[in-house]
C-alpha cells in the first residue's frame, strides 16, 4: 500500500501521478478505507473499494489515455493532522461516453487528508469541473 509522508499536500501529487500511470491500485491506495469520494457529476463513492472500482472502469474506458496536470493551490490545516488541499487541474486525452475526444477540462479537486501511522491519507474528495464562462454574481454589499 502506497504511503505519502511529509505533507498533506503530497497526496495531491501523488494523485495525479497515479492517475497519469494509470494505476488503480496505487490510486485507491492513497484514500483511506473508509473515505468518501464525490464526482464531478455528483456520483459519491463511499469507501475505498467502491473509489477504485470506479476508477478502475473509467480508466480502462474513457480516462484510458487522459493525463491529469495541475497545481496545489492552497493547504488550509484545519487541526493537527488533518488538512484541506485544494488541486486545480487540467485534464486531456479523455473520451466522452460516444468515444470522440472530450477535449480539454479544468478544474479544482478539493482533498481533505489525515495524518496517521503510515502517513496522510485521503478522507473525503469533492471534485468539480470548471465551467468555461460561468460566473458568480456579484455579493452585494451591506
Amino acid at each position: 500500500m502506497s504511503v505519502t509522508s511529509g505533507k498533506p499536500e503530497h497526496v495531491a501529487t501523488a494523485f495525479a501521478n497515479a492517475w497519469n500511470r494509470h494505476d488503480m491500485d496505487e490510486f485507491a491506495s492513497l484514500f483511506a478505507s473508509d473515505a468518501n469520494f464525490v464526482n464531478v457529476v455528483g456520483v459519491w463513492w463511499k469507501n475505498r473499494s467502491e473509489i477504485e472500482a470506479a476508477h478502475r472502469a473509467t480508466h480502462d474506458t474513457m480516462f484510458r489515455d487522459s493525463r491529469l496536470e495541475g497545481d496545489i493551490s492552497s493547504v488550509v490545516e484545519l487541526a493537527p493532522g488533518l488538512a484541506a488541499v485544494h488541486y486545480t487541474w487540467t485534464l486531456t486525452g479523455a473520451f466522452a461516453p460516444d468515444g470522440s475526444p472530450a477535449g480539454v477540462r479544468k478544474g479544482i479537486l478539493l482533498l481533505i487528508a489525515q495524518e496517521g501511522q503510515s502517513g496522510w491519507r485521503i478522507k473525503v474528495a469533492q471534485n468539480t469541473d470548471i465551467v468555461p464562462g460561468a460566473i458568480a454574481p456579484a455579493g452585494s454589499k451591506g
